[in-house]
């Protein structure tokens, strides 16, 4: 029998917890390690932190360092930053002390599109090192790319592809609500989108992995983000948004490859958005279309995503990758 997968948890906010979570729960994986930065977490049994009523003996941190040397782990579970700015001395810490990295970082999904050079640099020393990363979830990750190109092996030829992703955004955790601006006046979600800091953060990057694994050079590429403004009060399990109020976004991207559109991405998160589904269009021989009733539940998706490629990150070539360079990840039982 070989030895289980060693892993720690870096990052102790929802997504992360559901992760770690899902690792005590399947066979050939070990949970070894739990790093936050929260004051009110560090120092504490992570059983208790994650509802167990047990304790797994293992002390929250806030130390990676630390903790990566202590507890010898194969892989380290990454939940901290939508930023690969921000993500990329964590990894590269991860990556220097030869562990693998799965991280929930939307824009580690495609680095090499915002972040050519620093993405190359890490790639270099996940070959030095003989240890892999990759940047995936539910979206970016699965839906919006990852899904969107696994079903255009079916095509002979492909004119133009459109996705849809529709979300109530009311279904989800409370950080998400307030991501996408739920509850915010109009002028102050403008005045944030200014700075990117309101809106879900990777959809130019999906489009951009599925045009790089299309083999599509494009030459324009056009992203808009605009407030859904509420017409009546709506209420979630967080707080009230109130008429007028921005109950969500909706996020349009674009790609024109030979002066023609031929990706279009289009996203609608918003509390109360009525019928959720994800859609998946491809123009050419044949036409087909994709829908996904209700969509890929995002709370539920990530963490599984996150869990399930672990197996495939330790077994692929070294390197900084790619959810189409990582190889096809399944679920194990």
């Amino acid at each position: 029998m070989s030895k289980p997968i060693r892993i720690i948890q870096y990052g102790l906010g929802a997504i992360g917890r559901a992760a770690a979570s899902l690792v005590l729960d399947r066979p050939g994986l070990e949970l070894v390690g739990a790093i936050d930065c929260d004051p009110k977490l560090v120092g504490q049994d992570f059983g208790l932190v994650l509802g167990l009523n047990r304790k797994l003996g293992i002390a929250v941190t806030n130390n990676l360092g630390a903790t990566l040397s202590r507890a010898k782990a194969d892989v380290v579970i990454h939940c901290t930053t939508s930023s690969f700015v921000e993500a990329a001395d964590q990894i590269t810490e991860i990556v220097r002390a030869g562990a693998h990295c799965v991280t929930s970082c939307e824009e580690a999904l495609f680095p090499y599109y915002r972040h050519k050079t620093a993405a190359e640099k890490l790639h270099d020393l996940c070959v030095q090192k003989r240890v892999a990363v990759v940047g995936t979830g539910v979206n970016p990750g699965l839906v919006m790319d990852t899904l969107a190109l696994f079903l255009t092996l079916a095509s002979q030829r492909i004119d133009f592809v459109r996705v849809t992703r529709v979300v109530d955004a009311g279904t989800r955790r409370e950080a998400l609500q307030r991501k996408v601006g739920a509850g915010m006046s109009e002028a102050e979600f403008n005045k944030r989108n200014q700075h990117r800091k309101v809106g879900h953060v990777g959809l130019t990057d999906s489009l951009v992995f599925l045009a790089d694994g299309l083999g599509w050079t494009l030459d324009e590429i056009n992203e808009s983000v605009a407030p859904v403004i509420a017409d009546k009060p709506l209420k979630t399990d967080f707080f009230t948004v109130s008429k007028g109020q921005v109950t969500g976004v909706r996020q349009f991207a674009r790609g024109i490859h030979r002066g023609q559109e031929v990706l279009t991405f289009e996203l609608q998160m918003y509390v109360g958005a009525p019928n959720p589904r994800d859609m998946i269009e491809v123009a050419g021989k044949p036409p087909l279309r994709l829908v996904i009733e209700g969509g890929v539940p995002g709370d539920l998706a990530t963490p599984a995503i996150l869990v399930n490629s672990l197996s495939r990150l330790v077994e692929c070539p070294p390197g900084l990758h790619t959810m189409r360079t990582l190889g096809l990840p399944r679920m194990s039982l």
